[in-house]
Formats: structure tokens, C-alpha cells, sequence
């Protein structure tokens, strides 16, 4: 129960005794509204009275009821002891969608610590290890966490870890996996020097100065990964998905499959041997790389909004062309802030940079506007293509399932952004592998906990790390006992999850 004061039309203030209810207030009682300034005194007088009785009358006595003399406070509140502030709930949470994963298996604290921290701060492993003693009180050596990489990679935690995702998927999600959404990405490192595994090579980040690794990832429909594989820096995107793919096929088992990527994977030997593998596929296709004959065919489509076209490219692909006024929007602005970026290039008379799509040399030295790119470019605004060997599935059925591609680069986003990936400051194989495995790991928890909440894990940590745990110790009787804190409604309701 407290006091609200409300503010009124009038220049009055009304004055209120309120109780919340759930998630309302619920009126208790209207004491009056006030016009002067010794009225509102009154009141608030009046209200201070009226919740100290209620209280005493409950049984209840407060440290700060009026009849208390500051003195007796102090001597009250100096018998206890506040040691800490802990993240306590966040973890227990964190915990509990571990152990249903079946990780509690591995039987590796450091290694579980470590990857629940990655997702509470992902941080360096220095700073992961400041951070669990001062927000959680557990203390490890810095040796201890180095040598559980070191196990981590030996007992080869990847595969297990992948087989208990799989198992999990399969006996609470979707007992038959059809589709699998497949993706690539670069990792750098803060550092110059190239080794056999770290190559320097074409970065989505645009560090193509700095050694990186390219790592795949396998997710299913509901966004669960599956299985990630990491490849030397200089690998073409496109030799990734085979390893991959079939990998994920030989552990699920799986007879009938869609394999769903975009435009990066889109070469004659993937597709081929796909077809040969006798599976499915849905690509994205590069509509400007197609013979000329089905570039006219292409430019006939009625730029009408969801229009969609079937081209047969051959006797095993169909390629899907579909118009969208939105997309076509979106491309009109996007090349002009690219067309606008190359004018100022050439206006700043500085050295240009090669990244700038509609910029070409028309001499060795000389860079110009591209108008001819810019002209061909303007011819497929509204346009995306798909290519299939499942002609079976509708226009319909293929853009859903090419629409959710997104599920395998939500898994990449939040493993760069809310997961820290990326930069990676490990120099060993061993090590780089040992900590996308832990990386993996946090997902796979992650992406649990979002399918079980409908929240993101960024929200889910935010409103978690909030409901921290006071550690109180009574010096007379020297009893350690703890409370929590700062519980919102909503952290009350993620807390209840774990206690099912």
C-alpha cells in the first residue's frame, strides 16, 4: 500500500491511498484533494498516519515507522552485514536451460561457467573470469580456464554438445527434421601475422588485412543449431556447404530435405551434388549472372506487386522470379546513398577505395562513375530470384521457406552481437575451436530459451540482470541469508519458468 498523487485539470492535487493488485493499482481509500500548499501538508500528513495504523493493525512494524528515533535505527540496521551483490538469479536461470539441454552431462563447472558467462557479459577469458567472481562469487584461476579449452578441445565437447542438441530437438521440438537453413560467416582476429588455419581472405566485416577463419552454421526450422564448421580464412564460401550438409544428414538421419541458402552457395557443383545426394534445395539466385536469353524473359514480368514467374532452367531447376514494390523501394534508395557515396569518393580527389560498388577504373589510375552498372542494376529493382530442384513446392511454399533463412542469420547476429564472437583474440587452432564450441554452446541455450519465453535473450538478460541477490550476514548470530531485489513483474514470471 502507498500513497499516489495525482495531479489534476483543476490546479488540485488528490491525494490517495492505493494498493497494487497484479499489475493495477487498486483504490483503497480517497483522502482528499488538496488546493494550497498547507492543504497538500495536511494530506500528506493525514497519509502517513493512515499507512502506518494500516500496517500495525496488519501485525507489521516498520525500521522506518515515524515512532522509531533515528538512533534505534541505526543500531537495528548495524547488526547486519551486506557482503555482496550477486547476478544470482540470471545464473540459476541460465542453469536450468543448460541442464535441460542435457550440457550438465559434459561434468565440466569451468567449462559450463564459462559458457553461461557468455551469455551474461561475454567478455575476454580474463575478464570472464573477473566477472564471475565479483557478479556470482566463483572463484577460478586463470590456469583452470585455460587448461578447459585445452579438454574441451581433447574430449571433443563440439560433437558432444551437437549430439545433445540433436537429441533434445528431436524428442521436444520436431521429431522430423525436413529443413535445414545454412549459412557462412568470417570471424577476425586482432592481429597481422597469417598461420596455416588463420588466412587473411575476402571479409564480410571488411578486415581483409587481418587473418580470419570462415565458419559455417546449421540450423533447423525453429532456429536450434545443429552443427557448425570452422574453415581456413581463404576458403570460398561456396566449398562450405557440402561438409556441412552432409554432416548434419549423416547425425539426423534425415530421408527427405530441403536445404535452404542464399546466393553465396549458388555453384554448379553444389547444386549438382545436392541433386546427386538426391536432396532438395532453395537457393537464392543472382539474377544478373543469367544468360540473356532469361534476362529478357525476366524483363517482361509486370513490375505488379507479389507477381511471380516459373522459368524452366533445366530438366532438374526451376528458377522462381517474384516483384515486390517494397524491395523495389528499398533498392531505388539503397544505390542512391551507394551512388552518393561514390560521388564524393571522386569529389574528396583522395585514394578510392575498391568497396565502392559503382566505381570503376578508366584508367590505371583513374576511377569513374560506373553509369552502365548503375543502368543494369535499375533493371531488376523489385526483382529476387530462387532456384530449386523441387518444383513440387508452390510459389507460396518456396518463399516461406526461403523467407526464414533469416532463423540461420538471427543465429550468426546474435552469436557476433549478444555473444561476442567476434573479434577473437586466440592464436592456437585448439583454442579458436575450443571457444566457438563454447560460442555454440551458448547458443543453443539462447536460442532455447527464446523459442520457450517469445523474447529475445538480449531482453531476457536485461530484465534478469536487474533481479540481483543481496547477501546479508547477521553479525550477532553470524547467519548468512540472502534476498532478492529490483524482481519486476516480468523477471517474477521468467523465474517461475525454472521452477516447474
Amino acid at each position: 500500500m502507498f500513497l499516489r498523487k495525482s495531479k489534476n485539470a483543476s490546479h488540485t492535487v488528490s491525494f490517495q491511498i492505493v494498493e497494487k493488485v497484479g499489475r493495477t493499482n487498486k483504490l483503497v481509500k480517497h483522502l482528499g484533494t488538496a488546493k494550497t500548499i498547507a492543504e497538500q501538508r495536511d494530506l500528506g500528513e493525514e497519509a502517513k498516519l493512515y499507512l502506518e495504523k494500516t500496517r500495525l493493525d496488519k501485525g507489521i512494524m516498520s525500521l522506518f515507522d515515524s515512532r522509531f528515533e533515528t538512533g534505534e535505527l541505526d543500531r537495528t540496521l548495524s547488526r547486519f552485514e551486506f557482503l555482496a551483490v550477486h547476478n544470482t538469479n540470471l545464473y540459476r536461470f541460465l542453469l536450468h536451460f543448460h541442464d535441460l539441454l542435457g550440457f550438465g552431462g559434459l561434468d565440466d563447472p569451468v567449462f559450463q561457467d564459462l559458457m553461461l558467462a557468455r551469455i551474461m557479459s561475454p567478455l575476454s577469458k580474463v575478464k570472464t573470469r573477473d566477472y564471475l567472481e565479483n557478479s556470482l562469487g566463483i572463484s577460478y584461476s586463470l590456469s583452470s580456464v585455460y587448461r578447459c579449452l585445452k579438454l574441451a578441445f581433447k574430449n571433443n565437447y563440439q560433437t558432444t554438445i551437437e549430439e545433445l542438441v540433436l537429441s533434445f530437438v528431436k524428442q521436444y521440438v520436431s521429431p522430423t527434421i525436413s529443413v535445414l537453413f545454412f549459412d557462412v560467416t568470417t570471424l577476425y582476429f586482432e592481429a597481422h601475422d597469417e598461420d596455416d588455419f588463420r588466412k587473411c581472405g575476402f571479409s564480410k566485416d571488411h578486415k581483409n588485412n587481418q587473418p580470419q577463419v570462415v565458419v559455417s552454421l546449421t540450423v533447423t526450422h525453429e532456429g536450434f543449431p545443429l552443427n557448425w564448421q570452422i574453415f581456413s580464412g581463404e576458403t570460398y564460401e561456396g566449398h562450405t556447404l557440402l561438409p556441412c550438409i552432409r554432416e548434419s544428414i549423416k547425425r539426423t538421419g534425415a530421408k527427405q530435405l530441403v536445404v535452404v541458402a542464399d546466393a553465396g552457395m549458388l555453384n554448379k557443383n553444389n547444386l549438382d551434388s545436392l541433386q546427386a545426394d538426391k536432396l532438395h534445395y532453395i537457393v537464392g539466385a543472382r539474377l544478373h549472372q543469367l544468360s540473356d536469353k532469361f534476362k529478357e524473359k525476366i524483363a517482361k514480368i509486370p513490375k505488379r506487386d507479389k507477381t511471380g514467374r516459373r522459368f524452366e532452367l533445366s530438366d532438374t531447376q526451376t528458377l522462381l522470379v517474384t516483384y515486390s514494390t517494397k524491395r523495389a523501394a528499398k533498392n531505388k534508395a539503397d544505390r542512391k546513398k551507394q551512388v552518393e557515396k561514390a560521388k564524393k569518393a571522386l569529389a574528396k580527389g583522395r585514394e578510392v577505395s575498391g568497396r565502392l560498388k559503382y566505381l570503376s577504373k578508366s584508367e590505371p589510375t583513374t576511377w569513374v562513375l560506373n553509369k552502365e552498372l548503375i543502368a543494369e542494376n535499375k533493371k531488376y529493382d523489385g526483382l529476387k530470384g530462387y532456384i530449386t530442384n523441387y518444383p513440387k513446392l508452390s510459389n507460396r511454399e518456396i518463399l516461406k521457406r526461403y523467407g526464414d533463412l533469416w532463423r540461420v542469420e538471427n543465429a550468426f547476429r546474435m552469436s557476433k552481437s549478444d555473444l561476442m564472437a567476434r573479434p577473437i583474440f586466440h592464436t592456437l587452432e585448439e583454442s579458436i575451436k575450443a571457444h566457438l564450441t563454447l560460442v555454440f554452446g551458448a547458443l543453443a541455450i539462447s536460442r532455447y530459451i527464446e523459442y520457450t519465453t517469445h523474447k529475445s535473450i538480449k531482453k531476457v538478460v536485461e530484465v534478469l540482470s536487474q533481479a540481483q541477490e543481496i547477501i546479508i550476514r547477521d553479525t550477532v548470530t553470524k547467519q548468512i541469508t540472502t534476498r532478492a531485489i529490483n524482481l519486476s513483474y516480468t523477471a517474477k514470471i521468467l523465474l517461475n519458468l525454472t521452477r516447474k
